[in-house]
């Protein structure tokens, strides 16, 4: 099985700098022209199954790069919760908040643990483990992106050694045994 993993279009928050969460940020306008150019990379792939985290981005994204698609929401597919974080500029905290974020995750600022958000990303490639599928598509977040690379690789990624950009597309392969990353696509 290959599941393509894509993130979403640019957002009203991405493009002014805010963290985001699960804020219900709708698409920019460069956004849409993301999600639309997604589309030619992944035009020639036959999805037996869709799905797309149930905030305004992933859908609209989804609805773009695959017109007409029917997909399945999936809460368990959004970005990790920041919590208070939301809706306030990247840069509203310090180098040691951003230490204790990328070792415990958002509790601290009443958001979701990386250990919670973790389990969240296992409990669905688990449940697609059990799917006699060929290709799945699943539109989310950057976070949720590279949590499951991290799970696949098997250690967790310095994040600014990760070129995410929005739309970018994560292809990984379940032989019935074994998550491996296929390749990593950035849309420019």
């Amino acid at each position: 099985m290959r599941v393509y993993v894509i993130r979403h279009g640019e957002s009203e928050s991405n493009r002014n700098g805010l963290w985001t969460g699960w804020l219900d940020a709708p698409l920019t306008d460069k956004g849409r022209d993301d999600a639309a150019a997604v589309s030619a990379v992944i035009s020639g792939v036959s999805f037996e199954k869709i799905y797309a985290s149930d905030l305004k981005r992933a859908k609209s994204t989804a609805s773009i790069a695959i017109p007409g698609c029917k997909y399945e929401l999936r809460r368990e597919l959004r970005e990790i919760n920041v919590g208070d974080l939301a809706g306030n500029p990247l840069d509203s905290i310090n180098s040691e908040e951003k230490k204790e974020i990328q070792k415990s995750g958002y509790s601290v600022f009443g958001g979701e643990s990386k250990a919670d958000f973790e389990k969240r990303i296992r409990s669905f490639i688990e449940e697609l483990e059990g799917d006699c599928v060929e290709n799945v598509a699943v539109f989310s977040h950057a976070g949720w992106l590279r949590g499951l690379l991290d799970i696949v690789v098997g250690c967790i990624l310095p994040r600014e050694k990760i070129l995410c950009k929005n739309c970018a597309v994560g292809v990984f392969e379940y032989d019935g045994a074994l998550w491996k990353l296929h390749s990593w696509i950035n849309i420019d």
